[in-house]
């Protein structure tokens, strides 16, 4: 294949679109048991729910300690071959879901699916890079987000019907029928882009972390640590603030997310992203504080629209300038530094909240956490906005 590919300007083309499809087979693939993996430990297995909560959490684990290597994998491997691995490993602990009768067996598979989705999720956006022209990279990446949206908003019902209906046994092959997919797509991509341009090298540590995409890096951890801490703590604060219906603050999110993703990576790809980037920190930091004092259904959902709108304009377009800054040969060590950020926040947010909240009791501990999240994306502003204009980010 030739350069076409890479230097043209569609961005819809056959690669990019079949790169597309994998990550929302993947993305399915996750969320179709995820939010049913803690009843079937507790139920199925007899895990307690200590152990069942320890077990769900070892996916976390695992890719936090593979990602810096995930990277190195992706610079130095074919991609396409790097995506069937991973494809292979996800099928195989999902495989072992649906058969494992014991809390050891189950925790190996837990860790063989990891390590697959950890190597999946890197290699996806290194090679979807491949088949971005550079011009629209905000753009393509906000469409590759996508994929995990959707798939958060619609798969756990899928695997819920599913439940219901054939059991979890079910629910598990079905599952690994869809990395199964991924894999037979991948084996009809044939593309020079798609392998490693340059040569083989002694390991250094720039190759495991990127250092120079710190600040992307830091701030896209700052997102994810506050989606740690509302995933955790925003039902009992809606329960001790008597606020009913609160799945709906997901639901809203998730539409307004979807639709503003797209349009917040052509806004950076035409304007720059200080921009996109720097407004949404503090709309982002407005909607926490709005949370903060929500006394209402009704500003509990406009600050998850308002959140909505400042981080599906921030995540995307940070991550797509990580990878114009750092270049898309070093594509894949780019993304691992700026995913590794992202699962320390996404740990961590939960962890420091429960202290929190051990320290101040009832709803002022709650405000307290929120007013923290909006403090924390403030100095995230201030950081952003020194580094863009040191580095002459327009």
């Amino acid at each position: 294949m030739s350069n076409k590919t890479e230097t043209s300007e569609k961005l819809w083309n056959r690669n990019y679109i079949m790169v597309l499809l994998v990550c929302t087979l993947s993305a399915f693939s996750f969320y179709t048991n995820q939010t049913i993996l803690s009843k079937h430990l507790t139920s199925g297995i007899g895990a307690s729910m200590t152990l069942a909560g320890t077990i769900v959490g070892l996916f976390s684990l695992t890719s936090l300690f593979c990602r810096p290597f995930c990277g190195l994998m992706a610079d130095r491997m074919n991609k396409i071959v790097l995506m069937i691995i991973s494809n292979i490993l996800m099928t195989v602990g999902l495989i072992g879901f649906a058969f494992a009768r014991s809390i050891p067996l189950f925790i190996v598979m837990r860790i063989i699916n990891g390590i697959g989705f950890a190597i999946g999720s890197t290699a996806q956006v290194a090679l979807c890079t491949c088949f971005i022209p550079k011009s629209r990279m905000g753009e393509g990446i906000g469409y590759m987000g996508l994929s995990m949206v959707l798939a958060s908003a619609a798969a756990p019902g899928l695997g819920i019907a599913i439940s219901q209906a054939l059991g979890m046994q079910a629910v598990f092959l079905a599952s690994a029928a869809m990395p199964v997919a991924g894999c037979i797509l991948l084996m009809f991509m044939h593309s020079d882009a798609a392998r490693p341009k340059h040569e083989k090298r002694r390991i250094r540590l720039e190759d495991i972390l990127e250092w120079h995409a710190w600040a992307f890096s830091l701030c896209g951890g700052m997102f994810s640590f506050i989606n740690g801490i509302i995933n955790a703590y925003i039902v009992l604060y809606s329960d001790l603030r008597g606020i009913a219906d609160i799945s709906l603050y997901f639901t809203v999110y998730a539409v307004f997310l979807f639709f503003i993703r797209p349009l917040s990576g052509k806004l950076m790809d035409k304007k720059g992203i200080r921009l996109t980037v720097l407004p949404a920190m503090l709309l982002t930091a407005v909607s926490m504080i709005i949370l903060a004092r929500s006394t209402s259904f009704a500003l509990v959902i406009l600050s998850a629209i308002l959140r909505a709108i400042g981080q599906g304009t921030a995540q995307p377009s940070l991550q797509a300038g990580c990878i114009n800054y750092i270049g898309r040969d070093r594509s894949g060590v780019a993304t691992s530094t700026y995913y590794l950020f992202g699962d320390v926040g996404q740990g961590i947010g939960p962890m420091l909240g429960g202290m929190a909240l051990e320290t101040i009791a009832g709803i002022g501990g709650y405000q307290f956490l929120f007013y923290a999240c909006a403090a924390l994306l403030t100095l995230g502003f201030v950081i952003f906005e020194r580094f863009s204009r040191k580095n002459c980010l327009r």
